[in-house]
C-alpha cells in the first residue's frame, strides 16, 4: 500500500490481528526456557492477622522443591518494601494539617502481619506446578486474627482496629485541592443547591490475560531478565532494580504479548519481585502464572469511593460552584504514585467543559483489610465526572429544567478558551456546545417521547439520559522515539511507550509512513524491550499518539533534515534546492532524485548509520471530551434493564486510525456499562471473605447485554503536538457510567421512585420500585 493509503487518518486493519488470531501471539505464559522451574505462592487465608509462625520444613523436603521464601528470607536480598512515594517530592500530597500521609509500603512477603486476603506469604518453587502446589500445602502459618476492619463507615469508627500507626482512625492522609473561601461564598449566594450522596463502586481489572513472569539469571555475568507484561518497562526495571540493589545495566525487562493493562499493570507486583530474587539464588529460571481465581485475591482493583456532592446555582440556572467531599477505600497498602494518581485525576477536570467559578473537593484516604488500589482505566476523571454529571441532572430535576438546556447554557464557548479549570487543568481547544447538539441530534432526544409511549404501551419503564466530560490525557510530559532507516529498505522505529492489545505498532507505523512518505509494510515498530529501546515513559493516561506519536515524528524529521544534506552531496545540490516528498529527495524543478533508502546505504557504506533520537517534553495535559447518551428501558416486575440505544460524540483530537479508536471506545463504554449495573467486588463485613472471588459469582457485561454503539467523532485538533492528537483509550469510559444511571435515574423518577447507587442490579431496582408503590 502507498503512503497515502495509510498514513494518519487512514483506516488500516491492525496488522497485528493476523498474527493473534492464527495463534502465535506470545504472551509470559506462553515462554518455555530450558530447565525452567515454576512457582506458586501462599496467600493469606484471613484478611487481618498476626503471623506467629511459619514452618517450611515439611514443604522444603517435599519432592521436586527448590525453594521455599518467606520474608525473613528476603532480609538480605532486597532493600526494603515496594515503594510508595507517598512521602517523596513530587508525589507528597500529604495531609491538610500538614503532616505526611501514611506510608502503607507492602513487601513482597507479608512480614509480622497479614492486611488483605490473598496477601503474599510465602513463594514455592518446584520442578513443577503440581509439586509447587502440593509443598503450598505443607506449610504451617499460625495466624493470631485480628478483627477486620472491610468497610469505610467501619473503618472510621472510634473503637476501629488500626491498621497502620501512622493512619490514626484509619485515615492514610487527608487533602484538599480549590478555593474553600470563594466557594462557601458561593454556596451562600445560590437560590438553589443539589446534593447527593454516591457510591463509586470497586471492581476488579480481569485482564483478559492473568498476570505471569518468568525470570532468568545469566550464570556467567548474573545479569537478570524479566519477562512480564507492564505498562512501562523501563518503570518497572528502575523500580525493581531499587529493591534488588543493583544497577539499570544488571536486569533487562522484556514485554512480551499482553492481554489487557487499563493501568493495572502499571507498577509492579511481589510475584515479579519474588521470581527475579528465586532466580538469582537458584541459577535456573523461575516461571510463575496467576490462575483466574488467584487475580481476584492478588490483581490491583479500583475505584471504591463514598462521595458527597453539591452543586450551587443561581436562579436562573447558571453553575456557582461545586463542592466534594469523597472518602477512597484504597486497601490496605498504598501502591506506587497511587496517591497522587487518584488526587491528581480527581481533581484536575473538576468542573468538566462549563464555567463553574469555583470548586473545593476534600478527598480522604481509608485504609481497609481489602486488596490494594491501582490504577484503572479513566481513574479520577470517571470518579469526577460521574458525580458533576449526576448533579447537574439532580438539579435539573429539582429545578424542573431541561437538562440539555441546562448543559447547554454553562459550557465553555470558544472565547472563554483556554480556560483553567478550578481543579488546574488547563482546556486549550474543545466545541463544545457542537457536540452537545450533535449528540442531541444523532441520539434522536426529542423523539424519546413517542419512544416512551410505546415502552409503556409494552409494560416497560423508559429513561433517557446523557452526560458530558471531559479529562485530562498525557500524564508523564515526556516520551523517547528513535527512528532509523535502513539501506535495505526498512524502518525500524523504537519508542517508549507500550502496546497492551491497541495495535500501536500499526498506529506508528501509519504516523511514520505519514511523515517519511514510505510504505507502511516496510517500517517496524518496536517497544517493550530495556535492550532495545533506551528510554520510555510507558503507556497510561491516554497518552501514547500524543506523546510517543510526536516523539516519533521529531525523530523522522531528524532523520528527513540529516539525509538531506547527505541527498544534496549525492546529488551534487544545495540542500536549499532539495525538496522531500513520498521517500524521495528531489532537486527542485527537475526529475533528479535519490530515495531516501539510497541515502541510508550510501550513509551505512561509510561506516555510519541514518538514526535519530528525539524527546517530546511537552507542559500540561491535553483535553479529550464529548458526550455520550443513553436510552433504556426496563421491566418494573424483576427490575431488569435493557439498553436501547448508546451514542457517543467524542473529540479526541484527530485521529491516526478511525478503526482502533472506534474499538477504543466500544471497549471504553463497555467497562463503564460495567461498572454502572453489573460489576462491584462484595466483601463479607464480618469475616472478611470475598464473596463473590470468581467469574461464577461477579458479573462481567457480556455481548448481548450492549446495544449497537453510535459512535461520531469531532476531531478538534490540540495544538501542543504537529499530530493534532488528544487522548482515546479512557474517554469513554470516563462517560459511560454518568450517563447510564442518569437514564436510569429518569426512568424511576418518572415511576415515582427513588435513583439506586451503582452497580444498578435487578434486584436494587425492583426494589426501588417496589418501595415506591410499583407492583
Amino acid at each position: 500500500m502507498t503512503n497515502k493509503e495509510t498514513g494518519i487518518g487512514a483506516p488500516v486493519p491492525r496488522r497485528e490481528d493476523d498474527r493473534f488470531l492464527r495463534g502465535a501471539g506470545e504472551f509470559s505464559d506462553d515462554i518455555v526456557m530450558p530447565g525452567a522451574l515454576t512457582a506458586v505462592v501462599l496467600r493469606a487465608p484471613i484478611p487481618h492477622g498476626e503471623i506467629l509462625a511459619i514452618d517450611t520444613t515439611a514443604a522444603l523436603a517435599a519432592p521436586g522443591v527448590h525453594a521455599v521464601l518467606t520474608a525473613a528470607d528476603l532480609a538480605d536480598e532486597i532493600t526494603g518494601p515496594m515503594p510508595t512515594y507517598s512521602t517523596t517530592p513530587p508525589f507528597d500530597i500529604g495531609r491538610r494539617d500538614g503532616g505526611n500521609a501514611a506510608e502503607a509500603a507492602q513487601y513482597p512477603l507479608a512480614r509480622e502481619r497479614v492486611r488483605y486476603l490473598g496477601e503474599p506469604v510465602a513463594f514455592i518453587v518446584a520442578a513443577t506446578l503440581h509439586q509447587a502446589q502440593d509443598a503450598a500445602e505443607l506449610i504451617a502459618v499460625d495466624y493470631q486474627p485480628l478483627d477486620p476492619v472491610m468497610e469505610i463507615e467501619a473503618a472510621l469508627a472510634p473503637d476501629a482496629e488500626q491498621i497502620w500507626p501512622d493512619a490514626p482512625g484509619n485515615v492514610s492522609f487527608d487533602w484538599a485541592t480549590g478555593d474553600e473561601a470563594a466557594t462557601d461564598a458561593a454556596f451562600a449566594a445560590a437560590r438553589h443547591v443539589a446534593r447527593l450522596r454516591l457510591i463509586n463502586n470497586r471492581v476488579v481489572v480481569n485482564f483478559m490475560e492473568p498476570r505471569s513472569a518468568i525470570a532468568s539469571c545469566d550464570p556467567d555475568s548474573g545479569r537478570l531478565t524479566l519477562r512480564a507484561g507492564c505498562q512501562a518497562a523501563h518503570g518497572m526495571r528502575d523500580s525493581l532494580v531499587g529493591l534488588l540493589g543493583i544497577g539499570a545495566e544488571d536486569l533487562r525487562v522484556v514485554v512480551p504479548d499482553m492481554g489487557g493493562g487499563f493501568g493495572a499493570r502499571s507498577g509492579i507486583y511481589p510475584e515479579f519481585l519474588l521470581a527475579l530474587v528465586a532466580a538469582r539464588r537458584l541459577g535456573r529460571p523461575v516461571k510463575w502464572a496467576a490462575s483466574r481465581a488467584e487475580s481476584f485475591l492478588s490483581d490491583h482493583q479500583a475505584r471504591d469511593h463514598i462521595f458527597r456532592g453539591e452543586l450551587a446555582l443561581d436562579g436562573d440556572g447558571r453553575f456557582l460552584a461545586l463542592r466534594i467531599a469523597a472518602d477512597w477505600r484504597h486497601g490496605a497498602y498504598l501502591i506506587g504514585r497511587s496517591i497522587w494518581v487518584m488526587s491528581h485525576y480527581l481533581s484536575q477536570v473538576m468542573g468538566g467543559a462549563y464555567r463553574m467559578p469555583a470548586a473545593f473537593m476534600n478527598l480522604r484516604g481509608i485504609v481497609s483489610n481489602t486488596v490494594p488500589q491501582g490504577p484503572y482505566r479513566g481513574i479520577g476523571r470517571l470518579e469526577a465526572n460521574y458525580i458533576l454529571e449526576r448533579l447537574i441532572d439532580q438539579a435539573a430535576w429539582e429545578m424542573q429544567l431541561d437538562p440539555v438546556d441546562l448543559r447547554r447554557g454553562n459550557l465553555l464557548w470558544p472565547s472563554d478558551l483556554p480556560w483553567r479549570t478550578p481543579g488546574g487543568a488547563l482546556i486549550t481547544t474543545g466545541a463544545f456546545t457542537d457536540n452537545l447538539d450533535r449528540a442531541v441530534q444523532v441520539a434522536g432526544w426529542h423523539g424519546a417521547t413517542a419512544r416512551r409511549d410505546r415502552a409503556a404501551a409494552a409494560g416497560r419503564l423508559h429513561g433517557i439520559g446523557l452526560a458530558m466530560y471531559a479529562e485530562n490525557d498525557g500524564s508523564t510530559p515526556t516520551e523517547f522515539a528513535e527512528v532509523a532507516v535502513g539501506g535495505n529498505g526498512r524502518v525500524r522505529a523504537m519508542v517508549g511507550t507500550q502496546d497492551f492489545g491497541m495495535g500501536h505498532g500499526t498506529m506508528y507505523g501509519q504516523i511514520l509512513s505519514d511523515t517519511l512518505g514510505l510504505d507502511f509494510d516496510a517500517i517496524d515498530v518496536v517497544f517493550g524491550d530495556t535492550d532495545q529501546v533506551k528510554r520510555g515513559s510507558g503507556t497510561h493516561g491516554s497518552r501514547s499518539t500524543r506523546m510517543g506519536g510526536t516523539a516519533m515524528v521529531m525523530g523522522a524529521r531528524k532523520v528527513i533534515l540529516r539525509a538531506r544534506a547527505e541527498a544534496a552531496e549525492m546529488l551534487e545540490a544545495a540542500p536549499a534546492d532539495i525538496d522531500f516528498a513520498d521517500g524521495r529527495f528531489t532537486i527542485a524543478g527537475t526529475d533528479r532524485a535519490v530515495t531516501l533508502y539510497q541515502v541510508a546505504a550510501t550513509i551505512e557504506a561509510a561506516g555510519g548509520s541514518l538514526s535519530e533520537e528525539a524527546d517530546f517534553n511537552v507542559e500540561g495535559e491535553a483535553i479529550a471530551n464529548g458526550v455520550h447518551v443513553c436510552e433504556l428501558t426496563l421491566d418494573p416486575d424483576d427490575g431488569t434493564i435493557r439498553l436501547e440505544n448508546y451514542s457517543v460524540v467524542a473529540d479526541v483530537g484527530r485521529i491516526v486510525n478511525p478503526i482502533i479508536v472506534h474499538g477504543q471506545l466500544h471497549g471504553g463504554v463497555t467497562q463503564g456499562i460495567g461498572q454502572a449495573l453489573f460489576e462491584e467486588v462484595i466483601y463479607d463485613p464480618d469475616s472478611g471473605q470475598t464473596l463473590n472471588g470468581s467469574l461464577m459469582d461477579y458479573c462481567l457485561p457480556r455481548a448481548d447485554d450492549l446495544p449497537t454503539f453510535n459512535i461520531h467523532f469531532n476531531e478538534v485538533f490540540e495544538a501542543d503536538n504537529p499530530i493534532g492528537a488528544k487522548g482515546a483509550g479512557e474517554s469513554a469510559t470516563t462517560g459511560a457510567p454518568a450517563a447510564v444511571m442518569n437514564a436510569l435515574a429518569d426512568a424511576l423518577r418518572r415511576a415515582g421512585a427513588e435513583p439506586v447507587d451503582m452497580p444498578a442490579t435487578p434486584e436494587k431496582v425492583w426494589r426501588a420500585l417496589r418501595a415506591a408503590g410499583k407492583h
